[in-house]
């Protein structure tokens, strides 16, 4: 796999490219996807992803037919996930430090045998394109600030009759815009907000740099991914809300977590939800 490390580097990119470009280098860091294990991995979040992934194996059906790309793997969560359910996977991620965990954990595991790792840069994968027959990329589109060229990589790819399920925030859900309003009106915005088609994007500093992170115009996404060829075939809610990390009682996230798992199993209403699960079929013409 090609990694992004391959493209121009920094020192011949305008000031603005640059910037653009700067939350590959953060996302490279292991600071960023700690901080992500801590809050959304794990723990509390098991039941979730444990009905999330019997969802998309039930999308994705016998797990003899096809293999499956985990698009954005990080460290890994989605990939074991999909290995318990049997299928193989193919994880791949660009940064080599969130691979080398990703690897070690499903070695531990004894996934070793049924997850490969491999580089890869989102906007230009080293694969085939129509190869492949099942993909899932999770939370990753909302890091990417040149959303269209991944969303156009990942059409690529993807063989005629093919799925692929995506996970993205809502801008419009009912979390969101109760907190970018909490936060105009107390002034605690941290980052950089920039509003575009693709959704609103908030630029924040870490340790590691700068980040950026997206809430998902999902009108505009799923027109995108109609314009590249692949079709929605059902949205429905993720987690309702990932207001948990911000809670600093346990018994308080416990609630929000079995709200979640609730609204996720009945009303599975994607509209109010943050997290959206969008499952796209690339056209057979």
């Amino acid at each position: 796999m090609t990694g992004f490390d391959e493209k121009p580097s920094n020192s011949h990119m305008t000031g603005d490219e640059a910037g653009r470009h700067e939350p590959k280098s953060t996302l490279q860091a292991l600071a960023v996807h700690s901080v992500w294990s801590r809050q959304f991995r794990g723990g509390e979040n098991n039941r979730f992803y444990g009905l999330a992934f019997d969802y998309i194996a039930g999308k994705f059906g016998d797990p003899t037919t096809y293999s499956v790309l985990d698009a954005g793997c990080g460290s890994g969560t989605k990939s074991l996930e999909l290995a318990r359910r049997g299928y193989r996977v193919l994880a791949i991620d660009f940064s080599a430090a969130v691979l080398d965990l990703a690897r070690h954990e499903a070695s531990t595991l004894g996934f070793a045998d049924q997850i490969s790792f491999a580089r890869g840069d989102l906007t230009d994968l080293q694969i085939p394109a129509a190869s492949v027959h099942r993909a899932v990329c999770w939370g990753v589109l909302m890091h990417v600030p040149d959303v269209s060229s991944a969303v156009a990589e990942l059409a690529r790819i993807m063989a005629p009759g093919g799925l692929l399920i995506v996970s993205e925030g809502n801008k419009r859900s009912i979390q969101s815009i109760g907190l970018r309003w909490l936060k105009r009106l107390l002034r605690k915005e941290r980052a950089e907000v920039i509003d575009t088609p693709a959704g609103i994007e908030f630029w924040e500093p870490t340790e590691a740099g700068r980040l950026m992170t997206r809430q998902a115009d999902l009108r505009w996404l799923i027109a995108e991914f109609n314009r590249n060829g692949l079709d929605l075939i059902e949205r429905r809610a993720g987690q309702f809300t990932e207001i948990y990390v911000l809670l600093p009682w346990r018994f308080l996230r416990r609630l929000v977590h079995g709200f979640n798992n609730l609204w996720f199993r009945l009303p599975r209403w994607a509209g109010p939800a943050y997290g959206n699960l969008l499952v796209l079929r690339k056209r057979t013409e």
